[in-house]
């Protein structure tokens, strides 16, 4: 792996805005199956209703999360990326394609834009073991989530990398 090494300035010379930005979530290549399991306890544990988000593995524009959820979610687009959803435990309706309806700005950095409603979309039931492709700027919603939990593992891909 090659390394490089940039010219950094000494932390009083940078302006206040650049100190206040989150740092991106450290490269994270591998989880093992244990891994995983220990990530579905914690947000089991953690969880407080909607939806609760844990990274499994990273690097730059490639996040894969695990979600934890339990209820129906607010509709949703993803402007800038795809998302390929793994369902690795539970069931619910998932909801793709139409208009997003009541579309409210994204906050500055965000990748997810909501929505009040979705109309013209194609509501499908989703179970353990089936993935999904959900491309950019699809609008998409959970509902009618059953059984204990629903635990998609999204991958979410830069647009112009999508299929």
């Amino acid at each position: 792996m090659k390394k490089i090494v940039l010219p950094t300035a000494h932390p009083s010379l940078l302006p206040l805005p650049a100190l206040a930005q989150p740092a991106a979530p450290a490269t994270k290549l591998y989880a093992s199956s244990a891994d995983v399991q220990a990530l579905v306890a914690k947000a089991k544990a953690e969880h407080k209703g909607g939806n609760t988000a844990l990274l499994v593995v990273n690097d730059e524009g490639y996040p894969f999360q695990l979600e934890y959820r339990t209820g129906t979610t607010p509709p949703s687009i993803h402007p800038t990326h795809a998302e390929l959803i793994e369902i690795i435990d539970g069931s619910c309706t998932l909801i793709t394609g139409g208009t997003l309806v009541g579309a409210k700005p994204a906050a500055p950095g965000a990748s997810t834009q909501g929505g009040t409603a979705i109309e013209g979309c194609t509501p499908r039931k989703v179970a353990k073991g089936e993935y999904i492709l959900v491309t950019a700027s699809t609008p998409h919603q959970y509902s009618d989530v059953r059984g204990r939990t629903l635990k998609p593992l999204p991958m979410r891909r830069p647009s112009e990398m999508a299929c």
